[in-house]
């Protein structure tokens, strides 16, 4: 793992655009009132794109930026987003947390510090992780969705792929057989055909 997180550091310290959509996105993550107005869905059925145009309008000003960027920019830039995007007056203090996250961020990537970064990225390893096992763990329910509650879905699906292949296997059989079928009438054509001419060619 140690490895990893060396590989890690040196691949941010080579390339600075990385570095900052890595933390970037990590930030966006774990900001709850953007992850519970996506969840919500207060920015409408397409409120996890707004988010992920947050993200990478984020991405493309903290990358090319040539100019310094201000704090006040950030925190009034954020505001605006989730006041328009999503419908959301954020008085709970998150977005200035937000912003000064992010500055923080530009400043370390500038001056190659990155144990905050890396921390946030094994922050984010984890949630990947649990996201995995909670979506394993749901699937049976997901699944029992709209079925008769007698019957549990994953018993009807091993049933069905079990007769789904019963009957391909019976299909390819038939389809088989039909082709030895037409090779053996064919065959037998060519040799009645065979035994005429030769009756033709005696004298």
């Amino acid at each position: 793992a140690s490895d990893d997180f060396k590989s890690l550091r040196a691949s941010w310290a080579k390339d600075r655009a990385q570095a900052l959509s890595v933390g970037i996105r990590c930030i966006l993550d774990e900001w709850d009132t953007l992850t519970l107005a996506v969840s919500k869905r207060w920015g409408g059925n397409d409120s996890q794109l707004r988010a992920d145009y947050l993200y990478e309008d984020l991405c493309d000003w903290f990358i090319k930026s040539k100019s310094k960027i201000k704090y006040s920019k950030v925190e009034d830039f954020l505001d605006e987003i989730m006041q328009e995007e999503f419908t959301v007056q954020a008085e709970d203090g998150s977005i200035e947390l937000t912003t000064k996250r992010l500055m923080q961020l530009l400043r370390d990537v500038e001056d190659k510090k990155f144990e905050g970064l890396l921390s946030m990225w094994k922050r984010a390893e984890k949630r990947k992780g649990k996201r995995k096992n909670i979506a394993a763990e749901a699937l049976p329910d997901q699944l029992g969705e709209g079925v008769v509650e007698e019957e549990p879905m994953p018993t009807l699906v091993e049933e069905e792929e079990g007769e789904g292949e019963v009957e391909s296997e019976a299909g390819g059989k038939d389809t088989k057989n039909v082709d030895r079928k037409e090779k053996e009438e064919t065959k037998v054509q060519v040799e009645e055909k065979e035994v005429k001419e030769e009756k033709k060619k005696e004298p």
